[in-house]
Protein backbone atom coordinates (compact mmCIF):
# COMPACT_ATOMS: atom_id res chain seq x y z
CA UNK A 1 0.00 0.00 0.00
CA UNK A 2 1.27 3.49 -0.86
CA UNK A 3 2.24 5.68 2.09
CA UNK A 4 -0.39 8.31 1.21
CA UNK A 5 -3.12 5.65 1.17
CA UNK A 6 -1.93 4.21 4.46
CA UNK A 7 -2.08 7.66 6.07
CA UNK A 8 -5.65 8.13 4.85
CA UNK A 9 -6.61 4.80 6.39
CA UNK A 10 -4.96 5.50 9.75
CA UNK A 11 -6.48 9.00 9.80
CA UNK A 12 -9.92 7.39 9.54
CA UNK A 13 -9.44 4.66 12.18
CA UNK A 14 -11.79 5.38 15.13
CA UNK A 15 -10.03 6.37 18.34
CA UNK A 16 -6.57 6.81 16.83
CA UNK A 17 -5.84 10.47 16.04
CA UNK A 18 -2.91 12.28 14.44
CA UNK A 19 -0.57 12.21 17.45
CA UNK A 20 -0.77 8.45 17.91
CA UNK A 21 -0.50 7.86 14.17
CA UNK A 22 2.79 9.78 14.09
CA UNK A 23 4.13 7.83 17.08
CA UNK A 24 3.18 4.51 15.50
CA UNK A 25 4.80 5.57 12.23
CA UNK A 26 8.02 6.37 14.06
CA UNK A 27 7.99 2.99 15.78
CA UNK A 28 7.17 0.89 12.70
CA UNK A 29 8.97 3.01 10.10
CA UNK A 30 5.98 4.33 8.15
CA UNK A 31 2.20 4.39 7.94
CA UNK A 32 2.33 1.44 5.55
CA UNK A 33 4.54 -0.33 8.10
CA UNK A 34 1.91 0.17 10.80
CA UNK A 35 -0.72 -1.55 8.67
CA UNK A 36 1.56 -4.57 8.17
CA UNK A 37 1.64 -5.31 11.91
CA UNK A 38 -0.59 -7.84 13.62
CA UNK A 39 -2.76 -7.17 16.64
CA UNK A 40 -0.15 -8.27 19.19
CA UNK A 41 2.59 -6.08 17.74
CA UNK A 42 0.37 -2.99 17.65
CA UNK A 43 -0.86 -3.58 21.19
CA UNK A 44 2.68 -4.18 22.47
CA UNK A 45 3.62 -0.68 21.32
CA UNK A 46 1.80 0.59 24.42
CA UNK A 47 0.40 3.49 22.39
CA UNK A 48 -3.16 2.31 21.86
CA UNK A 49 -5.89 0.50 23.75
CA UNK A 50 -6.99 -3.01 22.79
CA UNK A 51 -10.11 -1.55 21.19
CA UNK A 52 -8.12 0.81 18.96
CA UNK A 53 -5.71 -1.98 18.03
CA UNK A 54 -8.74 -4.01 16.94
CA UNK A 55 -9.97 -1.05 14.90
CA UNK A 56 -6.65 -0.85 13.03
CA UNK A 57 -6.61 -4.55 12.22
CA UNK A 58 -10.23 -4.88 11.15
CA UNK A 59 -10.62 -1.54 9.34
CA UNK A 60 -12.03 -2.06 5.82
CA UNK A 61 -9.03 -0.50 4.08
CA UNK A 62 -9.64 -1.16 0.38
CA UNK A 63 -13.33 -0.32 0.48
CA UNK A 64 -12.65 2.84 2.47
CA UNK A 65 -10.04 4.06 0.00
CA UNK A 66 -12.23 3.33 -3.02
CA UNK A 67 -15.22 5.15 -1.50
CA UNK A 68 -13.08 8.01 -0.19
CA UNK A 69 -11.37 8.80 -3.48
CA UNK A 70 -14.64 8.49 -5.42
CA UNK A 71 -16.46 10.89 -3.10
CA UNK A 72 -13.54 13.32 -3.07
CA UNK A 73 -13.50 13.31 -6.87
CA UNK A 74 -17.24 13.94 -7.03
CA UNK A 75 -16.96 16.89 -4.65
CA UNK A 76 -13.88 18.39 -6.30
CA UNK A 77 -11.79 17.78 -3.19
CA UNK A 78 -8.01 17.37 -3.22
CA UNK A 79 -6.52 14.99 -0.65
CA UNK A 80 -3.07 15.80 0.74
CA UNK A 81 -0.96 13.96 3.35
CA UNK A 82 2.25 14.61 5.28
CA UNK A 83 3.92 12.22 2.83
CA UNK A 84 3.37 14.81 0.10
CA UNK A 85 6.09 17.39 -0.51
CA UNK A 86 3.58 20.22 -0.81
CA UNK A 87 1.89 19.60 2.54
CA UNK A 88 1.87 23.04 4.27
CA UNK A 89 5.03 23.47 6.31
CA UNK A 90 3.18 25.60 8.84
CA UNK A 91 1.10 22.55 9.80
CA UNK A 92 4.05 20.14 9.81
CA UNK A 93 5.71 22.24 12.49
CA UNK A 94 2.89 22.55 15.04
CA UNK A 95 2.45 20.13 17.97
CA UNK A 96 -0.05 17.42 17.09
CA UNK A 97 -0.53 18.74 13.56
CA UNK A 98 -2.83 16.93 11.10
CA UNK A 99 -1.57 14.09 8.91
CA UNK A 100 -4.20 14.50 6.19
CA UNK A 101 -5.91 17.53 4.65
CA UNK A 102 -8.98 17.57 2.44
CA UNK A 103 -9.08 20.79 0.40
CA UNK A 104 -11.83 22.23 -1.76
CA UNK A 105 -10.90 25.35 -3.70
CA UNK A 106 -7.58 27.16 -4.13
CA UNK A 107 -4.80 25.09 -2.57
CA UNK A 108 -2.41 28.03 -2.97
CA UNK A 109 -4.33 29.91 -0.28
CA UNK A 110 -2.79 27.54 2.28
CA UNK A 111 0.71 28.81 1.52
CA UNK A 112 -0.11 32.54 1.64
CA UNK A 113 0.42 34.90 4.58
CA UNK A 114 -2.72 34.58 6.67
CA UNK A 115 -4.40 35.59 9.91
CA UNK A 116 -6.89 33.66 12.05
CA UNK A 117 -10.07 35.45 13.11
CA UNK A 118 -12.28 33.78 15.70
CA UNK A 119 -14.98 34.64 18.22
CA UNK A 120 -18.31 33.65 19.70
CA UNK A 121 -21.24 32.19 17.79
CA UNK A 122 -23.60 34.32 19.91
CA UNK A 123 -22.29 37.86 19.58
CA UNK A 124 -23.37 41.50 19.54
CA UNK A 125 -23.90 43.67 16.49
CA UNK A 126 -20.70 45.47 17.49
CA UNK A 127 -18.77 42.20 17.28
CA UNK A 128 -20.16 41.41 13.82
CA UNK A 129 -19.25 44.91 12.62
CA UNK A 130 -15.71 44.69 13.98
CA UNK A 131 -15.14 41.24 12.49
CA UNK A 132 -16.26 42.42 9.06
CA UNK A 133 -14.25 45.63 9.24
CA UNK A 134 -11.01 43.96 10.37
CA UNK A 135 -11.38 41.13 7.84
CA UNK A 136 -11.89 43.58 4.99
CA UNK A 137 -8.77 45.52 5.98
CA UNK A 138 -6.70 42.35 6.19
CA UNK A 139 -7.96 41.27 2.76
CA UNK A 140 -7.03 44.66 1.29
CA UNK A 141 -3.56 44.25 2.79
CA UNK A 142 -3.10 40.91 1.03
CA UNK A 143 -3.64 38.59 3.98
CA UNK A 144 -5.77 35.45 3.77
CA UNK A 145 -8.37 35.34 6.57
CA UNK A 146 -8.74 31.93 8.23
CA UNK A 147 -11.76 31.03 10.37
CA UNK A 148 -14.16 28.19 11.13
CA UNK A 149 -17.40 28.93 9.22
CA UNK A 150 -19.33 28.97 12.51
CA UNK A 151 -22.23 31.32 13.17
CA UNK A 152 -21.45 34.77 14.52
CA UNK A 153 -17.91 36.13 14.36
CA UNK A 154 -16.55 33.43 12.01
CA UNK A 155 -19.30 34.08 9.48
CA UNK A 156 -18.79 37.86 9.67
CA UNK A 157 -15.03 37.47 9.16
CA UNK A 158 -15.44 35.28 6.07
CA UNK A 159 -18.07 37.63 4.63
CA UNK A 160 -16.02 40.76 5.29
CA UNK A 161 -13.02 39.24 3.55
CA UNK A 162 -15.02 38.09 0.53
CA UNK A 163 -16.76 41.46 0.13
CA UNK A 164 -13.35 43.15 0.05
CA UNK A 165 -12.25 40.82 -2.75
CA UNK A 166 -9.86 38.83 -0.56
CA UNK A 167 -9.22 35.13 -0.08
CA UNK A 168 -10.44 33.27 2.98
CA UNK A 169 -10.07 29.74 4.34
CA UNK A 170 -12.76 27.91 6.31
CA UNK A 171 -11.55 25.02 8.49
CA UNK A 172 -14.39 22.61 9.21
CA UNK A 173 -15.09 20.20 12.05
CA UNK A 174 -16.69 17.70 9.67
CA UNK A 175 -16.09 16.08 6.30
CA UNK A 176 -16.21 18.36 3.28
CA UNK A 177 -19.37 16.69 2.00
CA UNK A 178 -21.23 18.18 4.98
CA UNK A 179 -22.24 21.81 5.48
CA UNK A 180 -22.31 23.10 9.05
CA UNK A 181 -24.12 25.19 9.97
CA UNK A 182 -26.57 24.48 7.16
CA UNK A 183 -27.48 28.14 6.67
CA UNK A 184 -23.88 28.80 5.58
CA UNK A 185 -24.13 26.63 2.46
CA UNK A 186 -23.91 29.58 0.07
CA UNK A 187 -21.07 31.09 2.10
CA UNK A 188 -19.14 27.82 2.01
CA UNK A 189 -19.60 27.66 -1.77
CA UNK A 190 -18.36 31.25 -2.12
CA UNK A 191 -15.30 30.46 0.00
CA UNK A 192 -14.56 27.46 -2.22
CA UNK A 193 -14.55 29.81 -5.24
CA UNK A 194 -12.57 32.62 -3.57
CA UNK A 195 -10.34 30.71 -1.19
CA UNK A 196 -10.45 27.21 0.26
CA UNK A 197 -12.50 24.97 2.53
CA UNK A 198 -10.33 22.59 4.56
CA UNK A 199 -10.76 19.64 6.91
CA UNK A 200 -8.56 16.90 8.32
CA UNK A 201 -11.60 14.66 8.75
CA UNK A 202 -12.54 11.93 6.26
CA UNK A 203 -15.40 12.46 3.86
CA UNK A 204 -18.72 11.58 5.47
CA UNK A 205 -17.66 12.63 8.98
CA UNK A 206 -20.61 14.39 10.64
CA UNK A 207 -20.25 17.68 12.58
CA UNK A 208 -20.21 16.22 16.09
CA UNK A 209 -19.09 18.46 19.00
CA UNK A 210 -15.88 16.50 19.68
CA UNK A 211 -14.51 17.44 16.25
CA UNK A 212 -14.50 21.20 16.71
CA UNK A 213 -11.92 21.86 19.46
CA UNK A 214 -9.15 19.98 17.62
CA UNK A 215 -9.85 21.68 14.27
CA UNK A 216 -8.92 24.95 16.02
CA UNK A 217 -5.24 24.00 16.05
CA UNK A 218 -5.37 24.02 12.25
CA UNK A 219 -6.97 27.47 12.20
CA UNK A 220 -4.16 28.91 14.32
CA UNK A 221 -1.46 26.71 12.79
CA UNK A 222 -1.99 27.98 9.25
CA UNK A 223 -1.58 31.60 10.31
CA UNK A 224 0.88 34.23 11.46
CA UNK A 225 -1.27 35.33 14.37
CA UNK A 226 -4.76 34.95 15.83
CA UNK A 227 -7.23 37.77 16.35
CA UNK A 228 -10.06 37.14 18.83
CA UNK A 229 -13.16 39.27 18.27
CA UNK A 230 -15.68 39.12 21.11
CA UNK A 231 -15.48 35.67 22.70
CA UNK A 232 -17.57 34.55 25.65
CA UNK A 233 -16.13 32.83 28.71
CA UNK A 234 -16.77 29.35 27.26
CA UNK A 235 -16.13 30.16 23.60
CA UNK A 236 -14.16 27.77 21.40
CA UNK A 237 -12.26 30.85 20.23
CA UNK A 238 -10.34 30.70 23.52
CA UNK A 239 -9.19 27.19 22.57
CA UNK A 240 -7.86 28.62 19.30
CA UNK A 241 -6.02 31.31 21.27
CA UNK A 242 -4.46 28.64 23.50
CA UNK A 243 -3.34 26.66 20.45
CA UNK A 244 -1.84 29.82 18.93
CA UNK A 245 0.21 30.50 22.06
CA UNK A 246 1.33 26.86 22.20
CA UNK A 247 2.42 27.17 18.57
CA UNK A 248 4.43 30.31 19.26
CA UNK A 249 2.00 32.72 17.61
CA UNK A 250 0.86 36.03 19.05
CA UNK A 251 -2.76 36.58 20.07
CA UNK A 252 -4.54 39.88 19.48
CA UNK A 253 -7.91 40.84 20.91
CA UNK A 254 -10.45 43.48 19.89
CA UNK A 255 -11.75 44.95 23.17
CA UNK A 256 -15.51 44.97 23.75
CA UNK A 257 -18.08 45.98 26.38
CA UNK A 258 -16.88 44.75 29.76
CA UNK A 259 -20.44 43.95 30.85
CA UNK A 260 -21.41 42.00 27.73
CA UNK A 261 -21.44 38.19 28.26
CA UNK A 262 -20.18 37.53 24.73
CA UNK A 263 -16.97 39.46 25.46
CA UNK A 264 -16.01 38.09 28.88
CA UNK A 265 -13.50 35.59 27.48
CA UNK A 266 -11.81 37.94 25.03
CA UNK A 267 -11.55 40.77 27.56
CA UNK A 268 -10.03 38.27 29.98
CA UNK A 269 -7.36 37.49 27.38
CA UNK A 270 -6.42 41.17 27.38
CA UNK A 271 -6.14 41.13 31.17
CA UNK A 272 -3.90 38.06 30.90
CA UNK A 273 -1.53 39.79 28.47
CA UNK A 274 -2.89 39.42 24.95
CA UNK A 275 -2.15 42.27 22.56
CA UNK A 276 -4.88 44.83 22.03
CA UNK A 277 -6.09 45.57 18.50
CA UNK A 278 -7.95 48.88 18.36
CA UNK A 279 -7.58 49.02 14.57
CA UNK A 280 -6.50 46.54 11.86
CA UNK A 281 -3.29 48.56 11.65
CA UNK A 282 -2.33 47.43 15.16
CA UNK A 283 -2.13 43.88 13.82
CA UNK A 284 -0.70 44.70 10.40
CA UNK A 285 2.12 46.76 11.90
CA UNK A 286 3.50 43.60 13.51
CA UNK A 287 4.28 42.11 10.10
CA UNK A 288 5.53 45.05 8.08
CA UNK A 289 9.07 43.77 8.41
CA UNK A 290 8.15 40.22 7.40
CA UNK A 291 5.72 40.65 4.55
CA UNK A 292 5.52 42.57 1.32
CA UNK A 293 1.98 43.83 1.84
CA UNK A 294 0.12 46.99 0.91
CA UNK A 295 -0.98 48.44 4.23
CA UNK A 296 -4.08 50.62 4.00
CA UNK A 297 -4.62 53.37 6.57
CA UNK A 298 -6.58 52.16 9.60
CA UNK A 299 -10.29 52.99 9.82
CA UNK A 300 -10.78 56.61 10.78
CA UNK A 301 -7.46 57.69 9.31
CA UNK A 302 -8.92 58.53 5.92
CA UNK A 303 -10.31 62.00 5.41
CA UNK A 304 -14.09 62.17 5.23
CA UNK A 305 -16.30 64.87 3.87
CA UNK A 306 -18.28 66.41 6.75
CA UNK A 307 -21.99 65.56 6.85
CA UNK A 308 -24.37 68.45 7.43
CA UNK A 309 -27.18 67.60 9.87
CA UNK A 310 -30.32 69.49 10.83
CA UNK A 311 -31.12 69.99 14.49
CA UNK A 312 -33.68 67.17 14.36
CA UNK A 313 -31.26 64.83 12.59
CA UNK A 314 -28.55 65.59 15.15
CA UNK A 315 -31.00 64.79 17.96
CA UNK A 316 -31.67 61.34 16.54
CA UNK A 317 -28.02 60.71 15.64
CA UNK A 318 -26.84 61.45 19.17
CA UNK A 319 -29.27 58.89 20.56
CA UNK A 320 -27.89 56.08 18.40
CA UNK A 321 -24.86 53.88 19.12
CA UNK A 322 -23.09 50.93 17.47
CA UNK A 323 -25.67 48.64 19.09
CA UNK A 324 -29.14 48.26 17.52
CA UNK A 325 -31.82 50.53 18.98
CA UNK A 326 -35.52 49.72 18.39
CA UNK A 327 -37.78 52.39 16.96
CA UNK A 328 -39.91 52.38 20.13
CA UNK A 329 -36.91 53.35 22.23
CA UNK A 330 -35.88 56.05 19.75
CA UNK A 331 -39.35 57.58 19.88
CA UNK A 332 -39.21 57.55 23.67
CA UNK A 333 -35.80 59.25 23.75
CA UNK A 334 -36.45 61.86 21.07
CA UNK A 335 -40.08 62.54 22.01
CA UNK A 336 -40.98 62.69 18.30
CA UNK A 337 -44.06 61.24 16.56
CA UNK A 338 -43.63 58.15 14.40
CA UNK A 339 -44.12 59.89 11.05
CA UNK A 340 -41.55 62.56 11.88
CA UNK A 341 -39.06 59.99 13.18
CA UNK A 342 -39.39 57.86 10.05
CA UNK A 343 -38.60 60.87 7.83
CA UNK A 344 -35.58 61.94 9.89
CA UNK A 345 -34.16 58.41 10.02
CA UNK A 346 -34.59 58.03 6.26
CA UNK A 347 -32.61 61.26 5.75
CA UNK A 348 -29.84 59.91 8.01
CA UNK A 349 -29.77 56.65 6.02
CA UNK A 350 -29.48 58.58 2.75
CA UNK A 351 -26.54 60.50 4.21
CA UNK A 352 -24.84 57.18 4.93
CA UNK A 353 -24.40 57.57 8.69
CA UNK A 354 -27.32 55.47 9.97
CA UNK A 355 -28.47 52.01 8.94
CA UNK A 356 -31.80 50.26 9.50
CA UNK A 357 -31.68 46.64 10.63
CA UNK A 358 -34.37 43.94 10.50
CA UNK A 359 -37.05 44.47 13.12
CA UNK A 360 -37.09 48.26 12.79
CA UNK A 361 -33.87 48.85 14.72
CA UNK A 362 -31.21 51.44 13.86
CA UNK A 363 -27.45 51.83 14.39
CA UNK A 364 -24.73 54.35 13.62
CA UNK A 365 -22.56 53.37 10.67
Amino acid sequence: MKEQDALLVLNAVPGLGAVKVKLLCQLFGSAAGVLKQDYAEILSSGMVTPGVAENIIHFSKDKFLLDEYNLARQKGVRVMTIADDDFPQSLRDIPGGPIVLYIQGDVNALYAASIAMVGSRICSHYGVNMAGLFAASFAQAGLVVVSGLARGIDTAAHQGCLKAGGRTIAVLGCGLDHVYPKENRSLMEAIGRQGAVVSELPMGTPPIPANFPRRNRIISGLTLTTLVVEAGAGSGALITADFALEQGRDVFVVPANVDHPSAQGSNRLIKDGAKVALTPGDVLDEFKGQLELAFPPPPGAREHQPVSLTEAEMGFYKCLTSEPMPMDELLLRTKQPLARAAQVLLNLELKGIVRQLPGKSYIKV
